[in-house]
């Protein structure tokens, strides 16, 4: 018995191979589009109402995000680490020369090597 979900909220299935899917005791996954409008994918669920408990939470904070917020996040979502530790910097409003020298060598030898795999 297939349950039918609201245009656009996503949909729920079992990733399994099994006679009887229903009765199986693998988790159902869900699949939906975030606020950010990309695909995502969960699993885990117990149940079918888990997972389109699930569906249905993801549909409501997707449909009150305000459209500003969804642009500020995509364009955010975009951006390297680099791009952002550039465009944070300028914001800081306590920083002195001396933490800025440190932030500059922390950032540019910690989280970029980690980031880009060149560092321990």
């Amino acid at each position: 018995m297939a349950r039918q979900l609201a245009r656009g909220m996503g949909s729920f299935f079992k990733d399994c191979v099994c006679a009887k899917p229903t009765r199986c005791p693998h988790p159902y996954s869900i699949r939906f589009r975030d606020a950010l409008g990309k695909q995502r994918e969960e699993s885990g669920y117990a149940t079918q109402d888990d997972a389109i408990e699930r569906l249905t939470q993801v549909y409501a904070e997707k449909k009150t995000t305000a459209p500003s917020v969804a642009a500020a996040r995509r364009e955010l979502g975009q951006l390297t680490v680099g791009e952002y530790a550039k465009q944070w910097r300028p914001r800081q409003r306590k920083m002195t020369d001396y933490s800025t020298g440190s932030t500059l060598i922390v950032r540019s030898t910690c989280t970029l090597s980690r980031v880009w795999g060149r560092g321990s």
